[in-house]
């Protein structure tokens, strides 16, 4: 096992962190990346979750949502083609070799955002 190997089996795991067992401060620099990476991918699952009803249809249903091409995307958020490539949004979805963006995921996005 290499250093760097052992040094993430060092990282505390959300559930350590939530429950106090150790601080943030515990958390090595280079890990923090990967922790936000695993967040991020924790929170699009529990809204994808959330707004899907029991029978799979409904509102955030994945058969009723559309994925978008840049330009509607950003015309949709108000924010430029670049920016939407250049950050790691949570309704930024690949298909292939293409970039489209989830567009339930954008709604959902902003709905966050207005309520801040």
């Amino acid at each position: 096992m290499s250093s760097h190997d052992a040094q993430l089996k060092a990282v505390p795991t959300l559930s350590d962190l939530i429950q106090g067992a150790c601080g943030v401060d515990a958390i090595p620099q280079e890990a923090v990346p990967v922790m936000l990476g695993e967040l991020e991918r924790l929170k699009a699952t529990l809204w994808a979750r959330l707004t899907v009803r029991p029978d799979g249809k409904g509102s955030g249903s994945l058969d009723e949502d559309r994925l978008l091409d840049v330009n509607e995307a950003s015309e949709k958020l108000g924010i430029s083609a670049d920016a939407l490539y250049r950050n790691d949004y949570p309704f930024k979805v690949k298909v292939g070799t293409r970039i489209r963006f989830s567009q339930l995921g954008i709604e959902r996005y902003i709905k966050q955002r207005v309520g801040r």
